[in-house]
């Protein structure tokens, strides 16, 4: 019990560090090759996570797998274990129950995958932010 308690204490502090951070861009290290995502480690952080390349409302990009190699291959850009990537890292409050960190690709540019450098002014289905009602 008092695992599960540790893991969910740093799942918490993992997710209030990156409220207060915002979105944020760094480098990392291919870990795993899998049929439609890489887990990634962030160095920075000591933070592991999984770039999906497949998302329900997106159309999919054709991927192939070889796992003799392991390597991931998408357009013309090939993944193998221990490249280096850049990947932005966000927190996705979708659902306010249920937050989670989210990873996207940011380099190598894929067309159709990877998210553009700038997101400051992007709209990551956070809450909206009531307005303060003017007193009279």
């Amino acid at each position: 019990m008092a695992q599960y308690a540790q893991r969910a204490s740093v799942a918490f502090h993992t997710q209030l560090f990156f409220k207060s951070k915002g979105i944020v861009s760094e480098e990392a290290y291919i870990l795993f090759v899998r049929k439609n995502a890489i887990v990634v480690l962030i160095p920075k952080y000591g933070l592991e996570g999984t770039v999906f390349f497949e998302e329900k409302d997106k159309p999919n990009p054709q991927l192939i797998y070889d796992d003799e190699i392991p390597s991931l291959k998408i357009e013309d850009t090939v993944f193998h274990v221990f490249d280096k990537v850049k990947v932005k890292i966000m927190l996705d409050s979708s659902n306010l129950q249920h937050q989670k960190i989210r990873m996207s690709l940011v380099e190598p540019q894929i067309p159709g995958i990877s998210i553009p450098t700038d997101t400051s002014n992007m709209d990551l289905n956070g809450p909206k932010k009531k307005k303060m009602k003017l007193g009279k």
